[in-house]
């Protein structure tokens, strides 16, 4: 009960008076909120909130059994790897491969489908497609 006292204390020290006010209004709106929403609202998704809805769509789209994704995005970055990491997880993903690994699907965003791989679903910003 001392340690819980003890970092409550120090967790009010460390803010600003206005700060801690706003923080508790905004995990009481988003208490009743779907899990992909508030993930939206969240500083992960802040560098390209779209890319985190194709991902959500995506994640909600990737047919059973599917080993892996490989992610195809313009420009690559590392943001767009470690979100894609955690919005599909526990599905492996890479960032833009050489080659598909074999069974594993592309997702395509921002960017047009490549000549011959198949149009698995069409989703918000881009799609899920079968590589050849």
């Amino acid at each position: 009960m001392a340690a819980a006292t003890l970092l409550l204390v120090l967790f009010l020290l460390q803010n600003r008076p206005g700060e801690l006010g706003q923080r508790v209004s905004f995990l009481r709106r988003g208490a009743s909120q779907e899990l992909a929403l508030r993930r939206l609202a969240g500083s992960g998704a802040a560098f390209d909130r779209r890319y985190f809805a194709f991902l959500e769509s995506a994640r909600r789209r990737i047919p059973p059994g599917t080993p892996g994704v490989a992610i195809f995005r313009d420009p690559p970055t590392t943001e767009a790897l470690y979100l894609a990491s955690y919005a599909l997880a526990p599905i492996p993903v890479v960032l833009a491969p050489r080659q598909v690994p074999p069974r594993w699907i592309a997702a395509v965003y921002g960017g047009t489908a490549p000549a011959g791989w198949r149009v698995l679903a069409t989703l918000p910003g881009g799609a899920l497609l079968d590589p050849p």
